[in-house]
């Protein structure tokens, strides 16, 4: 196997209107491991697009990435860079390396950014996704800023993300991010997510911001497809208010799910936004009854009236002081949604709250108008249990 040379590029552009791509191993063998490059680009004019690729446009054979160092300052407003960590495409039996990849707008307007843990498209094969460090600021009224730790494209037989960290932060007036644990597309065939960790900050003086996280695919996953062990969270940054969020949204492994797919075991951390936080998928199309699994997933929605889909499986629904009033969609009926008539035991876990046992929290428990059980946790605090009637609960519901 031929190993690349370990190369070191400092690039400027500061030049009106140019367009470049940059790869670190040029014309890399179907075989090769690739050096372990650091590149840094620097964007000084408008106008301004640039490419970052650890290896070459594709990686085959046995071929291996190297550990690169991707970096892309957009220093000036209406340009954009984007960072594939090895690839534009990976087929065979590819591996990523494991790469640290970061780009930032600075705040300025109309400049957006996409960072790709592996390749920039797809993945199919056997291809194996590093363990990668992904790190984006955005800038203002930028609106396709993308980050995937593996995948731009799709995952496909036995591809395999691997275990990733994003970190996204929104500085700047009316800006958003999509972040996925593993492929921008869909995942289908045997693919296998990574175990990822997502966070998307937003500063709370922002005017508007806010954006998606999956932690597998944000689009599906299908087939047999499989969902990693993810923890996705939404954190706010220091300023006085809180800004107007839109399409806050956390999918613990994809917005579909069909055929034989199986989410992961997945921690949703939501911030002080109303979130929408769904433990598996938003719609679910099973090629039998019960055939789509889902995990034991935690949702937290943070403050904010939220509102929360543990999915299938047993998951649990964690508030604490000053959750806001949030609404759980789905308690003990996520299995309902994959055709499945097994019995749930998801729980809400009122621990933070402080209470001294199930007689405390049952004697503030009553139904809506509409039927629904409602806690009232205090005078700001409540959780609404969407069909589900306050007499059906019992201590076992609860961790207090």
């Amino acid at each position: 196997m031929r190993t690349m040379p370990n190369d070191t590029l400092i690039l400027t552009f500061p030049d009106f209107s140019q367009t470049a791509t940059i790869v670190g191993d040029p014309n890399f063998p179907i075989d090769g491991w690739g050096g372990n490059d650091t590149v840094t680009a620097t964007i000084l004019n408008a106008d301004v697009f640039v490419t970052l690729i650890g290896e070459d446009a594709v990686m085959q054979g046995n071929s291996h990435g190297g550990n690169d160092t991707l970096t892309a300052n957009v220093d000036y407003p209406f340009s954009g860079a984007t960072i594939m960590g090895d690839a534009e495409t990976m087929l065979g039996n590819a591996a990523g390396g494991n790469d640290t990849l970061s780009a930032d707008a600075g705040g300025n307007f109309r400049s957006n950014i996409s960072i790709y843990g592996d390749a920039g498209g797809d993945m199919s094969g056997n291809t194996q996704g590093g363990n990668d460090t992904l790190t984006g600021v955005t800038g203002g009224r930028a609106f396709q800023n993308v980050f995937s730790g593996d995948a731009g494209g799709s995952m496909s037989d036995n591809a395999h993300g691997g275990n990733d960290t994003l970190n996204v932060f929104e500085y700047a007036f009316e800006s958003t991010a999509t972040l996925s644990g593993d492929a921008v597309g869909a995942m289908t065939g045997n693919a296998i997510g990574g175990s990822d960790n997502l966070t998307l900050g937003i500063s709370s003086d922002m005017a508007i911001g806010g954006g998606s996280l999956a932690g597998d695919s944000l689009t599906s996953l299908d087939d047999n497809a499989q969902g990693g062990n993810d923890t996705l969270s939404f954190v706010t940054n220091g300023g006085e208010q809180p800004p107007t969020v839109y399409g806050s949204q956390l999918v613990g492994d994809a917005p579909n799910m069909s055929g034989n797919a199986r989410g992961g075991n997945d921690t949703l951390n939501g911030g002080e936004f109303t979130d929408h936080l769904y433990g598996d998928a938003r719609t679910y199309a099973p090629s039998a009854p019960g055939s789509i699994t889902g995990g034991t997933d935690a949702l937290n929605g943070g403050a904010g009236n939220d509102q929360l889909w543990g999915g299938p499986n047993n998951d649990v629904f964690v508030f604490t002081a000053g959750s806001g009033n949030d609404v759980i969609n789905d308690f003990n009926q996520g299995n309902i949604a994959v055709g499945s008539t097994a019995g749930e035991l998801d729980v809400i876990n009122l621990h933070d709250y402080g209470f001294a046992d199930w007689t405390a929290v049952s004697s503030l428990i009553s139904d809506d108008s509409s039927g629904n059980a409602v806690i009232h946790l205090s005078a700001n605090d409540t959780i609404t249990l969407s069909g589900v009637h306050a007499a059906s609960l019992e201590a076992t519901d609860f961790i207090v």
